[in-house]
C-alpha cells in the first residue's frame, strides 16, 4: 500500500524543530514589515502627516524605525536559519521552500494591489488622475528627455521593485510549481498569460521586466506577450478608474481594447511569429549583418539562466539568499536598461510633429507616439480626458488604445528576452494599427 504524500510532508514538518518554525515565521514577518514601509512611502496612507513629500515618496521618522526593524529582522532569522539548517536533514526542509515561495509571491501581490489601490481611490474620489510628470517640471529643449526618463523612474520605482523581486521569483523556484502553466502554447498559453496579468497591474515596462526571467524558464510566446500586454490593459484598477472617469463610449473603448489586444491580437502575432521560425531568412550586406551581431548581443544579455546555475534552493535559507542575490543581479542589468530605453523613447517623441486637431493626421500622430512612449498606468486616462476637453475625440480614443500595451522600453526587453525582434515588432505595429482604427473610428 503507498503512503499518503501529505501525511509524509506533516511528518517532516512535526520532527522540524519549532526554534527553526517561529525563525522563519518572523522572517517572514520582517520581510512583511519592510514592504509595509516600502509602500507607504510611496503612497502615504498609514499616518496622518507625513515630514518630507515629495510627488514621488512621502517619508517620516517612524518609516526609519520600520526599515530598520525590518531589514535587521531579516539580516538576523536569515543568517540564524541558515546556521540551523546545517543540523537538519534536507529532507525535510524542502517542503518549507514551496510553501514560502507562494507566501512571498503572495505577499508581493498584496503590496502590488495597495501600492494601485490606494491611488486609485484617490483618484476615484478627486474625479481625476495626476500625471505631473510629464511636464519634466520646466526642462525643455535636448535635456527633456533627460528629465523625462528620471521623473518616469521615480514616479514608478516602487512598481520596479516589485517587478524585480517578482522577477527573482520567477527565475529561481516559482517555475517549478507553475512552469506547466507557463509553458502552455496555442490559446490556452494566451489565456493563462492574461489571467496570470489580472492581479498585476503593472505598466508595460515593469511587466517586460519580469519576462526575461519567465522566458529563460521556458515560458512560451503565447503566455509571455499576454501577460506583458495584459498586465497594464487588463489590470483591475486601471479598468474601475476607466468606468469612473471616462465617458461610457471610451470607458467601453477601453475595456473592449484591453480584451482585443491581450487575447486575438497576442495570440495572432505569435501565430505569425511561429510561421518565421525555420524560414531560413539571414541578413545580407555589411549593414545587415552588424545589426544581426547588435541584436545578437543585445539578447545575450538577457540569458540571466546562469545566474541561478548550480545554485541550491533546497531550503528556506538557501532560496532566500538565491532569489534576493539574483533580484540584485537582475536589478544592476534591467533598471539601467529602462532608463536608457526611456530617454531614447522621449527623444523620438520629442521630434515628431504636434497634433493639430481632431483630424485623420492627429490620429495617426497619436498612434504613432503613444504606441513607442512609455507612461505609468492609468496615465492614458488623464491624457485621454484632456483630449476630449479640447474636442481631440479621435487621438483622444487612439491613446486609450495604444498608450498601455507596449512602449519602446518594453518592445526591446521583450525582444530580447525571446530572442525574436521581428515579433515583438510586429506586436507594435499591430497595437498602432488599432489604436489608428479606433481613433477614426471615434472622429
Amino acid at each position: 500500500m503507498q503512503a499518503n504524500p501529505a501525511i509524509g510532508r506533516t511528518q517532516e514538518f512535526s520532527r522540524t524543530p519549532a526554534s527553526y518554525q517561529w525563525k522563519l515565521a518572523a522572517l517572514v514577518a520582517s520581510l512583511g514589515l519592510m514592504l509595509l514601509t516600502l509602500v507607504d512611502a510611496r503612497r502615504a496612507f498609514l499616518f496622518p502627516a507625513y515630514a518630507w513629500k515629495t510627488p514621488y515618496f512621502s517619508l517620516g521618522p517612524w518609516h526609519l524605525a520600520m526599515a530598520t526593524a525590518g531589514i535587521l529582522g531579516i539580516v538576523v532569522f536569515y543568517r540564524s536559519l541558515k546556521s540551523q539548517e546545517g543540523k537538519i536533514a534536507t529532507p525535510r526542509l524542502e517542503g518549507y521552500v514551496k510553501w514560502l515561495t507562494f507566501i512571498i509571491f503572495g505577499m508581493f501581490i498584496i503590496d502590488a494591489f495597495t501600492y494601485r489601490g490606494v491611488a486609485a481611490a484617490r483618484a476615484a474620489e478627486a474625479g481625476k488622475v495626476g500625471v505631473s510628470w510629464l511636464n519634466a517640471y520646466g526642462v525643455t529643449g535636448w535635456l527633456k528627455p533627460l528629465a523625462l526618463a528620471v521623473s518616469y523612474q521615480l514616479t514608478v520605482w516602487h512598481a520596479t521593485f516589485l517587478g524585480v523581486m517578482l522577477a527573482g521569483l520567477a527565475l529561481t523556484v516559482l517555475p517549478r510549481y507553475l512552469k506547466p502553466m507557463f509553458a502552455r502554447t496555442g490559446l490556452g498559453g494566451s489565456l493563462f498569460g492574461a489571467a496570470f496579468a489580472l492581479p498585476q497591474p503593472f505598466c508595460s515596462c515593469c511587466a517586460s521586466v519580469i519576462s526575461p526571467s519567465l522566458a529563460r524558464q521556458g515560458a512560451s510566446k503565447q503566455f509571455l506577450l499576454a501577460f506583458v500586454v495584459g498586465s497594464p490593459m487588463l489590470n483591475l484598477t486601471a479598468l474601475v478608474l476607466a468606468a469612473l472617469l471616462l465617458p461610457a463610449p471610451y470607458a467601453i473603448l477601453r475595456v473592449a481594447a484591453g480584451l482585443l489586444l491581450t487575447l486575438p491580437v497576442t495570440f495572432g502575432v505569435a501565430w505569425v511569429a511561429s510561421r518565421w521560425e525555420g524560414s531560413g531568412w539571414t541578413p545580407r550586406g555589411p549593414v545587415g549583418m552588424a545589426m544581426m551581431r547588435l541584436m545578437n548581443g543585445y539578447c545575450r544579455l538577457f540569458q540571466v539562466d546562469e545566474l541561478v546555475k548550480d545554485r541550491r534552493m533546497d531550503t528556506p535559507a538557501a532560496f532566500i539568499g538565491s532569489w534576493l542575490s539574483v533580484s540584485r543581479r537582475i536589478a544592476v542589468l534591467l533598471v539601467p536598461t529602462l532608463f536608457v530605453l526611456g530617454m531614447i523613447t522621449s527623444a523620438l517623441v520629442q521630434v515628431l510633429p504636434a497634433a493639430f486637431g481632431n483630424n485623420l493626421a492627429s490620429v495617426g500622430i497619436a498612434a504613432v507616439a503613444g504606441t513607442v512612449f512609455m507612461v505609468s498606468t492609468w496615465s492614458e486616462i488623464p491624457m485621454a480626458q484632456q483630449m476630449l476637453q479640447a474636442g481631440f475625440n479621435g487621438p483622444a480614443a487612439t491613446l486609450l488604445v495604444v498608450l498601455p500595451p507596449v512602449s519602446l522600453p518594453c518592445l526591446m526587453l521583450l525582444g530580447g528576452a525571446l530572442a525574436n525582434m521581428r515579433m515583438v515588432a510586429l506586436l507594435g505595429v499591430t497595437v498602432a494599427v488599432v489604436g489608428f482604427i479606433a481613433g477614426v473610428a471615434f472622429l
